[in-house]
């Protein structure tokens, strides 16, 4: 291995170190957080808190799979090299997670694009129930696409690695690509604009006196709300994953490209897997700021939050109360 070469794994070692330790402090932190205020009564009876709740379930555990692994093999040896049992698992699952919570990001936005809709049949669609329907069918669908990955995986030269021939890699880091970056992206973006007509739609009706003014019902205005708190948490998500994402879907096409050209100095080789590895370990950044985003963007999320944490205090604080000792008469003769 040339001096490069060398330099380059120890910090791509070390970098990648630090961005685990960062992931399971704070973004399996955000995660956990994610989930218990997603379970909460306020978020309930919204259909795309449910799609909030589960992705960001499967975010938690994307980030544990790749983080906890990458530390302990800091330390340790890592047992991608030489384990070939973890090595399936381990990217199986790091795989099938990623995917899921990114479709089900792109199921939200088509929630919300249905309840903005004019159309009452779509409308209907926006409801807790259909919810658990896409949810369990996106499940059930990318665990049983991605079980070859089981089968492929094995290690060679302390590598864990895909054991097809070229022309399989090739094809499926094409289906990779697409399932994992290309639909999810254009999904939400499709939805994204689909919504701003609809919203658009609404409110020029609401303009030109087509729609009468009512006395709308308090709950139906509480919940008129959170749906807005929530369209906003969504196109937070939204523009956070695409921002995010972009840099690693260009560099991905580039590794399908890569095998290809011919003559590669061992320099080369070396920059391209460095920049695999780091852009590979920065593509977690989503799935770890996901909290934060919810935060900034939604202030009944916010409000929520502040509840969650004040109620926790005072469930591990109770106030001690003095115990009044009653006092004793004697009655007088």
């Amino acid at each position: 291995m040339s001096s490069l070469g060398s330099t380059l794994q120890i910090i791509q070692k070390n970098t990648l170190f630090s961005l685990s330790w960062i992931y399971v402090t704070f973004g399996v932190s955000g995660c956990i957080l994610n989930i218990f205020l997603f379970s909460r009564k306020q978020f309930r009876t919204t259909s795309c808190c449910k799609y909030f709740l589960v992705s960001s379930i499967g975010m938690l555990f994307n980030l544990l799979i790749y983080s906890i692994p990458t530390i302990y093999g800091y330390y340790y040896t890592n047992p991608l090299t030489y384990n070939i049992p973890f090595c399936k698992f381990r990217s199986y699952f790091n795989h099938i997670t990623s995917v899921i919570f990114r479709l089900i990001l792109s199921a939200a936005s088509f929630d919300r694009f249905a309840l903005s809709s004019s159309n009452v049949r779509l409308r209907n669609l926006a409801n807790v129930k259909f919810a658990y329907r896409v949810i369990a069918s996106i499940i059930i669908l990318v665990l049983l696409v991605h079980i070859y990955m089981l089968i492929v995986y094995n290690i060679k030269s302390n590598t864990c690695y895909n054991s097809l021939d070229p022309i399989g890699i090739t094809l499926v880091s094409i289906f990779a690509l697409i399932n994992n970056s290309f639909l999810p992206t254009i999904l939400m973006i499709i939805f994204t604009i689909f919504i701003r007509k609809n919203l658009v739609a609404k409110r020029e009706r609401r303009q030109g006196g087509f729609i009468q003014q009512t006395r709308i019902d308090q709950n139906d205005e509480i919940q008129f709300k959170r749906d807005q708190q929530v369209l906003r948490m969504l196109f937070g998500q939204i523009i956070a994953f695409f921002v995010i994402t972009s840099p690693y879907m260009v560099y991905s096409i580039n590794n399908i490209i890569s095998p290809y050209i011919l003559n590669k100095s061992s320099d080369h080789i070396a920059i391209e897997n460095f920049i695999t590895s780091i852009s590979g370990g920065l593509s977690y950044v989503f799935p770890a700021v996901s909290f934060y985003l919810y935060t900034l963007t939604s202030s009944l999320f916010r409000n929520e939050l502040y509840l969650m944490l004040q109620t926790s205090f005072f469930c591990f604080c109770p106030i001690k109360n003095r115990r009044i000792e009653p006092t004793s008469t004697h009655p007088t003769n």
